[in-house]
């Protein structure tokens, strides 16, 4: 029970950075495909 435990607390903390990682990453390309479509729209105008 105590190893599985500790596995379990590793295995959290690998998932969890992984998770930071992915939101971030995925949170990036947000802001960066806003920007292309808002650059985009004032090219347009102009």
């Amino acid at each position: 029970m105590k190893t599985r435990k500790v596995d379990q607390s590793s295995s959290k903390e690998h998932n969890s950075l992984k998770g930071t990682f992915f939101s971030v990453t995925v949170v990036g390309l947000g802001i960066f495909v806003t920007y292309l479509i808002l650059y985009g729209l004032y090219m347009a105008r102009i």
